[in-house]
């Protein structure tokens, strides 16, 4: 409540802000975070805990639902769709998790996991269209493995209207994060975390394609994890540092690469994971972060979630038909 009644600031580049940790929940890995409008929601997974969370900012309360296995996204849906459109740790699949009820088959491809565990999807997003659920993989550690990324939509045959299908649209990459796009739906940035650059593609809104690769922003400091874009177009990058120092949202000019404002952790929290804007004006910035290999003893916070107002609005998220 603190933060939903805190005055904007005034958004300068060059500034900085702190955020404040607002949930304990010290999650083994939170990522994915969401705002769902409609229920006025902010949602995401803690992928190695296997739940899925919801904070509903009408009242302040955090509903924890358990997994049958690792969910690394998701998708909101249409307002009239039940559930969501996971991308759990081997493939798609429209699941009601206040059920606990499949609602599809898994969806029809290639083995998104070949390996197996710890091989597994990781970060997605819908695209501007609605058409496409764009997700790729972790590689698992395992020396000299790749992983691809996919996009996912209904099939077209006739009689097969839930039947979910997948194919590859990047053939190599270890570690998928900051997958978003923008404004206007014509780029979309991702990066390949251990190449420690986010990069930016045309994006062809009609097939899913993406062609003319070029680097976004090298990262210096930490790995760019997962990113969002706000309404005037900047990107912000969750900054993990794994144990390195104090993590950070950067903001990034997508037309410079230049980093020009930073949300702060106000402690020594390392591993900040994901980023989204929430809240009915759009104005208040969420963050999930990891407990994963972090020292507690250093990290008290590590895992819980954070929030800043800001003042610069983001976009709503869009929400998955899967058809053209």
């Amino acid at each position: 409540n603190q933060v939903l009644n805190d005055p904007a600031p005034t958004f300068e580049e060059g500034g900085s802000i702190n955020a404040t940790c607002i949930i304990d929940c010290h999650n083994i890995l939170g990522e994915g975070i969401l705002y769902d409008d409609e229920k006025n929601e902010i949602i995401w997974t803690d992928i190695m805990g296997k739940q899925f969370n919801i904070l509903k900012l009408d009242t302040g309360e955090h509903i924890v639902k358990s997994l049958p296995k690792m969910l690394g996204a998701f998708a909101l849906r249409p307002k009239e769709e039940r559930g969501y459109l996971f991308a759990w740790e081997d493939g798609f699949q429209l699941y009601d998790v206040e059920l606990g009820k499949e609602l599809s088959e898994m969806s029809h491809g290639e083995d998104v996991n070949p390996l197996k565990l710890p091989q597994r999807l990781n970060d997605g997003r819908t695209d501007p269209t609605g058409k496409f659920f764009v997700c790729g993989g972790y590689f698992g550690g395992v020396q000299g493995n790749f992983t691809k990324v996919f996009k996912c939509s209904f099939s077209d045959l006739k009689g097969s209207e839930l039947n979910l299908v997948h194919e590859a649209i990047v053939d190599k990459i270890r570690i998928t994060n900051s997958i978003c796009w923008s404004v206007d739906g014509k780029s979309m940035f991702l990066a390949d975390s251990l190449e420690k650059a986010i990069h930016k593609h045309e994006y062809d809104q009609e097939s899913g394609k993406l062609s003319k690769k070029q680097i976004l922003r090298n990262v210096k400091i930490g790995v760019p994890d997962g990113s969002t874009v706000d309404s005037k177009g900047n990107l912000w990058n969750a900054v993990f540092r794994a144990g390195a120092g104090p993590a950070m949202v950067q903001c990034i000019n997508t037309l410079t690469g230049e980093a020009i404002y930073t949300v702060n952790m106000p402690d020594s929290t390392s591993q900040v994971t994901c980023c989204c804007f929430g809240g009915p004006n759009l104005n208040i910035m969420f963050i999930t972060t990891a407990s994963e290999n972090a020292d507690l003893d250093k990290e008290p916070n590590a895992g819980c979630i954070y929030a800043v107002k800001l003042g610069i609005k983001g976009c709503l998220e869009k929400r998955f038909t899967g058809r053209k």
